[in-house]
């Protein structure tokens, strides 16, 4: 995988500027009254206004440079403190191929995206152009209301096969999984974040008495959401849970019930 490339842009945000602005004044006065001498040199009066234009041009530059570098500057103050106030992700999630936990994207956002929009931050991602074989290159762009932002882009191999090399996942599949994954890894690596095992019990848990789904559950639940064309998300917020393994078994059978419904609405059987 190659390395996460970082780009800097600046949008330049609105700033006063007590520099040399006025040092333009005495050569317009020049001009003012060479213009109003009917003997005036027209090549002489040709120098003068480019040295102006020369004069208002570096004006501009030296304001819109010390506005890029106010922007960069409040920027990196707010990073600072996003990082500052960010703890670890704990791994909620089993990967039953290695036998370990992971963070998720949920897990991720659920911690960050509160601490980035209190400090002024705003964040997106997307898909561009790849010329590598078999890859989609993704892109994180992390502003801040002060006019900085920086992006960061990277090249992930599509998540099409499975961990024996079998194809297991449709192309629509297969890129969708890949680009929930590269934003995962973007704004970690991004962010600098640090994961962890949740050992300690800092980590809220579920209601002692609340039952969830079996792992079995949650693939037919998952089958009925891909078959019937539904929206996981909107799924998920209907039943207020974050993912498909919080859901309560009590609500499984009303869950399975609808989605049938929605599959026989779409197909007609």
């Amino acid at each position: 995988m190659n390395q996460v490339a970082t780009v800097e842009h600046e949008a330049a945000p609105v700033s006063r500027y007590d520099g040399p602005a006025n040092q333009s004044t005495g050569l317009l006065g020049v001009i003012e009254r060479i213009a109003g001498n009917p003997e005036v040199d027209v090549e002489r009066m040709s120098a003068l206004l480019k040295m102006r234009a020369e004069e208002e041009e570096r004006i501009r530059r030296i304001e819109r440079e010390d506005r890029e570098d106010a922007a960069r500057r409040e920027w990196l103050a707010a990073f600072s403190a996003v990082q500052a106030k960010i703890g670890p992700i704990f791994r909620t999630n089993d990967n039953d191929h290695t036998k370990s936990k992971y963070a998720d994207l949920a897990d991720i956002e659920r911690i960050v995206t509160p601490i980035l929009t209190e400090h002024g931050f705003s964040t997106t991602s997307c898909p561009v152009p790849c010329e590598l074989p078999g890859h989609i290159r993704m892109r994180l762009t992390i502003g801040h209301y002060g006019g900085h932002e920086k992006v960061y882009e990277d090249d992930f191999p599509l998540d099409s096969t499975g961990s024996g090399g079998k194809v297991n996942k449709t192309a629509i599949q297969a890129k969708g999984s890949t680009q929930t994954y590269a934003r995962r890894y973007l704004k970690a690596s991004a962010l600098d974040l640090a994961f962890m095992d949740d050992r300690d019990g800092n980590r809220p848990k579920p209601e002692p008495e609340v039952e969830t789904i079996s792992e079995e559950q949650v693939m037919q639940l998952r089958e009925l959401i891909e078959a019937s064309e539904a929206d996981e998300k909107r799924f998920l917020a209907f039943g207020k849970i974050e993912r498909l393994a919080d859901m309560p078994i009590a609500q499984f059978d009303s869950a399975m019930n609808m989605l049938k419904r929605r599959l026989q609405e779409r197909t007609g059987r």
